[in-house]
Order: C-alpha cells, then sequence, then structure tokens
C-alpha cells in the first residue's frame, strides 16, 4: 500500500464541497438580488402614490399613501419628503440579516 491511496476520494469530496459552498453563496446572492427589485418596485409604487396625491389626483397626504403603498408592496418606508410636487422616498426591506435600501422620485416632469 502507498500513502496516497484515498487521495482521489479525498480530492472529490474536497471538490463537491466547494461546489456546494459556491451554491449556497450564488443563491444568497439570488435572494438579495431578488428582494432589491421588489424593494425598488414598492419603492417606486410609493413615490408615485404620494405624488399623485401632492398633485391634488387624490385625496389624502403625500407620505401616508406613500406608507400605504409601500406597506401594500411589502416594504417599509424609511423616508418620505415632499418639495411641491416632487416626493423622494427611500424604501426598506432587511433580507438574510442585511438592509436592502431603495430611493425614489416621482413627480411632474421638470420645466424646459
Amino acid at each position: 500500500m502507498s500513502g496516497e491511496e484515498g487521495a482521489g476520494t479525498a480530492l472529490a469530496v474536497a471538490l463537491v464541497a466547494a461546489i456546494a459552498a459556491c451554491a449556497v453563496l450564488l443563491a444568497g446572492v439570488a435572494v438579495v438580488l431578488v428582494t432589491r427589485a421588489g424593494v425598488a418596485a414598492g419603492a417606486d409604487a410609493a413615490a408615485l402614490a404620494a405624488a399623485d396625491t401632492a398633485l391634488g389626483n387624490s385625496t389624502g397626504v403625500p407620505c401616508e399613501r406613500a406608507a400605504e403603498a409601500a406597506a401594500a408592496n411589502g416594504v417599509d418606508l424609511e423616508r418620505c419628503e415632499q418639495a411641491g410636487d416632487v416626493v423622494r422616498v427611500v424604501a426598506a426591506a432587511t433580507v438574510l440579516g442585511l438592509a436592502v435600501r431603495v430611493p425614489a422620485v416621482a413627480g411632474p416632469p421638470p420645466a424646459g
């Protein structure tokens, strides 16, 4: 018997473990990216709802409408600022212990 007997098995186990670790890492990245897309959609919806209210197209308080729209999309509204007809929001969610924050702006097009 030589000292290299079983080395192929150890190498195969190490290779399978490395592939499994990469798969877990990629799955985590995918979950974060999918969550970010959802937060972006929620931020856009919140900003549009608030701007619609600021422009007088719907009733209510713009930032309250933003919070409702964000909640309907499953995200938290961290910040809402209104400057005239323009509304800026930041929506957030937590996934895998990471905070995902996405800003959005809505209002009438710039004059020009």
